[in-house]
């Protein structure tokens, strides 16, 4: 987070990528638009600010007291480091307290209503109109698939993620990401297990010395 960000920095990143979202992606936004300049930006908006910060509020709680994310954490390497990083770009966008698996989270609502202003009125002030929509969940597909230029799903709207529900629901397990941390979960298991029975092995043949 310290090094890089540049516009040809996500041209080479996003060069095969149809769409992002959420932290850091929408930290880098004008970064990201000046690689991509015919691309199109979604503002996506609460129907009121404390709507967004309860929001929030409850996500960050979850991961921080989620027993299996704290495990899978000191388990793989991966995510050790995925860790790390969110906890960078937190710290960056939102000046909010880090998540860690040890220690409670303790949010600072004044920094958090703060970035969520200027993010929105940055948004307003500086993205092309012509490729700028505000948009509300609520508002659904019709709005949203008319700015896109596609035709609208049979499908509902998806409402996904309801107050952290990402890891409960197992909505990662798709992606690619997530399947390297479970390889390593596995992995760092079977070495757990291979040398505790190690251990068992050596103590039982020490004990055996005695007898």
């Amino acid at each position: 987070m310290t090094v890089g960000g540049t516009a040809d920095d996500f041209r080479v990143m996003y060069n095969d990528i149809d769409a992002t979202c959420d932290v850091p992606a929408c930290h880098y936004w004008e970064e990201m638009h000046r690689a991509f300049p015919d691309a199109k930006i979604v503002l996506m908006i609460r129907e009121t600010e404390d709507e967004w910060l309860e929001s929030i509020n409850y996500q960050m709680r979850t991961l921080s007291t989620c027993g299996l994310y704290s495990a899978i954490s000191r388990l793989s390497p991966h995510c050790s480091k995925l860790q790390r990083f969110l906890n960078n770009a937190i710290r960056i966008a939102f000046g909010s307290v880090p998540i860690s698996p040890w220690q409670t989270y303790v949010p600072n609502n004044q920094a958090l209503r703060i970035a969520y202003r200027n993010h929105n009125a940055r948004v307003l002030q500086v993205a092309p109109k012509d490729k700028l929509l505000v948009f509300k969940c609520s508002e659904g597909w019709p709005k949203l698939c008319k700015f896109l230029g596609c035709q609208i799903p049979e499908e509902d709207f998806p409402h996904k993620n309801k107050k952290g529900e990402i890891l409960q629901n197992n909505m990662v397990d798709s992606s690619p990401g997530y399947r390297q941390i479970k390889r390593e979960i596995t992995m760092s298991l079977c070495a757990c297990i291979c040398g505790v029975g190690y251990l068992a092995y050596i103590v039982s043949r020490a004990a055996s010395m005695f007898v």
